[in-house]
């Protein structure tokens, strides 16, 4: 088993592609400069709460959730690889039994971050380009997934809305809209800006 050692605070980031965010406006004939009061509401917790619908459909475009380049991508950090054997439960009440032998991956990403815990056994996420489904019952403050045979290292950043799996994808298997997702993010995730 492998443990990440406690040196600091976890990568816990909603991270919003500056270039994806600009093509999606250009597309729309905007600049990012015209529609600042929805992305200063993209970094603030309740931000969203305070935004109308045609607001709201413009951020959808903005975000590329409705049409347009994904934008948007929540990322979190591997604190503990380790192996498991068959009939081993994976996480709260034990939701999931493994039918074979398999490598664990708990992630620092849970329901308190703002994961519906309706995702539960239906999400992916991705390691290196890898993707990985996730496996038992979505916890308080960190999920697990099913590594399979790969062996990424603890502290590897882990992808749950990426180019693989949507933030659309990650709304569709939840049961709750792509903004209602982003609106229950939590403050302790970071909400960065990336190229």
């Amino acid at each position: 088993m492998s443990v990440r050692a406690n040196s600091g605070s976890l990568r816990r980031e909603l991270r919003f592609s500056k270039t994806a965010v600009e093509a999606n406006l250009e597309a729309q004939g905007l600049s990012l400069a015209e529609v600042k009061p929805l992305t200063e509401a993209l970094f603030d917790e309740k931000g969203l709460l305070g935004l109308y619908g045609s607001e709201l459909l413009l951020l959808e475009k903005l975000l590329g959730i409705s049409s347009g380049q994904p934008a948007v991508a929540l990322t979190g950090e591997l604190i503990s690889v380790k192996s498991a054997p068959t009939g081993t439960g994976v996480s709260y009440g034990y939701l999931t039994k493994l039918a074979e032998p398999t490598t664990l991956g708990l992630v620092a990403l849970g329901f308190s971050d703002g994961l519906p815990r309706s995702a539960t056994n239906k999400f992916s996420v991705s390691i290196d380009g890898v993707q990985h489904r996730g496996i038992g019952r979505i916890a308080m403050d960190q999920c697990v997934i099913d590594l399979g045979d790969s062996s990424p290292k603890v502290g590897s950043e882990v992808q749950f809305f990426s180019e693989e799996f949507s933030l659309a994808d990650f709304a569709s298997e939840s049961g709750f809209s792509a903004l209602e997702i982003l609106g229950r993010i939590h403050s302790r995730v970071s909400r960065v800006w990336s190229e």
